[in-house]
């Protein structure tokens, strides 16, 4: 941001300010709109970050989590027991990162500006300006169900004022959580949240699990017009942007004609013909979302559930494969379990291989 703002290369105002991990099917032409309103109204309205609803961290809703075998109660040290049933059901929403627990606070009467960002999950506590209650008393809301999507909206200043605080290195944890809580009138950077309405989609593929995670939202159609079966369009048209898709291999393996057709149980294949459409044995069972490249060949008696699999792949006899990501040209040996792994081009799986949750097997 300091190097941009050295250049003088941004001229526009506003300006996008997109992080590189993230997928979404958002239409930001409102949200521009707006923010173009509230910077004419007030100049210190600098930026509009995009949050979209995911849950905070919280109980998973199987049960009270007080239900135990007797055998396990009385094997557990009665100082414990209470932190063991929190344990047991206590989950992470699947787009939340797990260093990620974002406490806001909004003033709901002035469109939503962000009065508190605490991004530090080790903080027992946080603070709030007590000038901002005689302010705005009835209409502060605190939440931690919103993600940072990491889309903003910016006006010019932003780069002017990050490249004078010499010693920020962190936009979101320094910059904007400063900004937020800044008392004096004529030093205040406003920063606005807009929430993601029903219908949009945002997610960052930050780390291995949310990768899986954003992977099988766009093969359940969550992020629509971002969907398989509309690549081979966007591509013929030239939208470029459309290849974020490309998480499953299919644009990098010189099969630039693909096209998919989405079948039932949200299985994807490939509509090509002849030898670059991919086979499946009678006694193989595929569970969606699936994504099967061009080109593919999975054997008899196999089971391949939530998996994006790229052109050329091949799998033999009685293999299982769930939760995993194959890149191309990957040989699967019979008999091999992958579950929960990436697997990068050109590797070879061995026969009989058991390859478990978080492993990434690197190309060749």
């Amino acid at each position: 941001l300091r190097d941009l703002d050295r250049r003088n290369v941004i001229k526009s105002d506003p300006f996008i300010l997109i992080q590189g991990d993230v997928v979404t099917n958002v239409d930001i032409t409102g949200v521009l709109k707006e923010h173009a309103e509230r910077r004419k109204k007030d100049s210190a309205a600098i930026m509009t970050v995009l949050l979209q609803e995911v849950g905070g961290w919280g109980l998973d809703g199987d049960g009270d989590g007080d239900e135990f075998d007797e055998e396990e109660k009385d094997g557990i040290r009665e100082n414990d027991w209470k932190q063991t049933c929190q344990n047991r059901n206590h989950q992470l929403p699947p787009l939340r990162a797990s260093t990620d627990d974002l406490l806001l606070a909004f003033d709901t009467t002035h469109q939503n500006r962000i009065l508190l960002w605490d991004s530090h999950p080790q903080h027992s506590r946080t603070a709030i300006p007590c000038s901002f209650f005689r302010e705005n008393s009835s209409s502060i809301t605190l939440t931690r169900n919103y993600l940072d999507v990491g889309l903003d909206i910016c006006s010019p200043d932003v780069l002017a004022r990050f490249s004078d605080e010499f010693d920020y290195r962190h936009l979101r944890e320094q910059f904007v959580a400063n900004s937020v809580v800044e008392e004096e009138i004529g030093l205040q950077s406003r920063i606005f949240g807009h929430f993601l309405k029903r219908g949009e989609y945002a997610g960052r593929v930050g780390d291995m699990r949310r990768y899986h995670r954003v992977s099988m939202d766009l093969l359940r159609r969550w992020c629509y017009p971002l969907v398989p079966d509309n690549y081979n369009w966007n591509h013929a048209v030239g939208e470029n942007h459309y290849k974020e898709l490309s998480c499953s291999g299919s644009t990098s393996s010189g099969f630039d004609g693909v096209s998919y057709v989405v079948e039932r149980h949200l299985v994807y294949r490939d509509v090509g013909k002849g030898h670059n459409r991919s086979h499946v044995g009678r006694s193989t069972r595929l569970m969606g979302p699936l994504l099967l490249g061009p080109n593919g060949s999975i054997g008899e008696n196999c089971l391949v559930k939530r998996s994006v699999l790229g052109p050329n792949c091949t799998i033999r006899d009685e293999c299982q494969v769930v939760d995993s990501h194959f890149w191309g040209n990957v040989t699967v040996e019979k008999g091999a379990k992958i579950n929960g792994a990436v697997i990068c081009e050109d590797a070879v799986i061995k026969s009989g291989a058991v390859i478990g949750s978080g492993c990434v097997i690197g190309r060749g």
